[in-house]
């Protein structure tokens, strides 16, 4: 008998800005572990919980989590990506095909590594164009850090597949918004519904194959006008499929430009028509405070280093660790007085930050299924 897959609303505990059931834990413990035997990972810890809990603009430990853009570039044009607003900024052909070199990437693991919990290899590229991919979790790993990765799982094949299993990676997040080619194409502006399905299908059966309970395969699903239809049926798709966990996510439609995709001319073609499925952008602003530029940085494939993945336009860079002479070092960056100056705004006035006022980080998710 197939297992049922129940609706929870906000349940569970809140690990790394992703909530869990203490079943979907239990399934993740053999990653959890690996920071319990990580004594300079843990003191960190301390360090920035100890600066959060005094609200120092002054941040005593490095990031617990960072985000590192493998590539700037995408196989997709899904109309709710932002990388099509018009305040998005591309940092161009800073590398050949937008892809961070191995070389850099190695760099930033052996500067910041040895105290970093979790690594997210995701931002508007599709992780899986940078044929390093698989050396970079792999070299992650070394260090003792939980690794993930977003992605539309469009490119990956079954030997590919197999690399990724052995490559160590923790935890899998797959951008799925339609459970029928229809819907899916119309929001991925690409007809790869049954190829996706067929290469998790793929996916789940290797890992058994390989004995293997990594990665973690999250199901994403964000709920808009056409799709929320196909919130039953989409949940039949992932339990068919085996994976570990669906997720109903709300979209954020702020600061898209949906005038660039044919069918869409305004906020009411993409909105699902249930409000509850609908960001309530007030009680977001009713959080006054973030832990975002004290917990985690973002670092895009150019070596740019933003205080939060929100910041399309860059406006509040802090630095670049890419240097004409070298590698700067990122603890060069992570204290310096643009990140003091953010961290007191923060301290002050969130909402006084324009990429803060509508940020949609500090109350996204809704539903959850396993």
């Amino acid at each position: 008998m197939k297992k049922k897959l129940p609706i929870k609303f906000n349940r569970g505990i809140k690990l790394f800005r992703r909530r869990y059931l203490l079943s979907e834990l239990y399934a993740m413990r053999n990653f959890l572990y690996m920071l319990l035997l990580s004594p300079k990972k843990i003191f960190n810890l301390f360090l920035v919980k100890v600066s959060l809990f005094f609200k120092m603009k002054k941040c005593l430990g490095l990031p617990l989590n960072i985000l590192i853009e493998p590539t700037g570039s995408c196989n997709y044009q899904c109309v709710k990506c932002e990388r099509f607003s018009s305040i998005y900024k591309d940092d161009g052909d800073v590398f050949k095909d937008k892809n961070m070199p191995l070389e850099y990437y190695r760099q930033i693991i052996d500067d910041i590594g040895d105290t970093l919990l979790t690594l997210r290899l995701w931002h508007y590229g599709e992780p899986f164009l940078n044929g390093d991919i698989f050396d970079m979790i792999k070299y992650a790993k070394r260090k003792n850090i939980i690794v993930a990765i977003s992605s539309n799982l469009s490119l990956l094949t079954e030997e590919k597949s197999k690399k990724l299993i052995q490559s160590g990676l923790d935890y899998l997040v797959v951008s799925f918004d339609g459970a029928s080619n229809e819907t899916y194409s119309l929001y991925h502006r690409r007809d790869y519904f049954d190829k996706v399905v067929n290469n998790i299908r793929t996916l789940i059966k290797l890992k058994k194959s390989l004995k293997s309970s990594l990665p973690f395969v999250e199901l994403q699903f964000i709920i808009m006008k056409e799709n929320e239809k196909e919130m039953e049926q989409v949940k039949n798709i992932a339990r068919e499929l085996g994976v570990d966990k669906l997720v109903y996510q709300r979209v954020y439609i702020d600061r898209l430009d949906l005038k660039k995709f044919e069918g869409f001319n305004s906020n009411k073609d993409l909105l699902p028509t249930n409000k509850d499925f609908c960001l309530d952008m007030r009680k977001i602003r009713s959080a006054n405070f973030c832990r975002i530029p004290w917990e985690e940085t973002l670092i895009r494939y150019s070596g740019a280093v933003l205080p939060c993945a929100v910041d399309l336009s860059q406006k509040y860079e802090i630095g670049n660790l890419f240097q004409q002479d070298g590698y700067l070092g990122f603890r060069n960056l992570w204290n310096n007085y643009k990140y003091l100056n953010f961290r007191q705004q923060i301290i002050k006035d969130i909402n006084k930050i324009d990429i803060c006022f509508n940020c949609a980080k500090r109350d996204n998710y809704t539903k959850s299924q396993i």
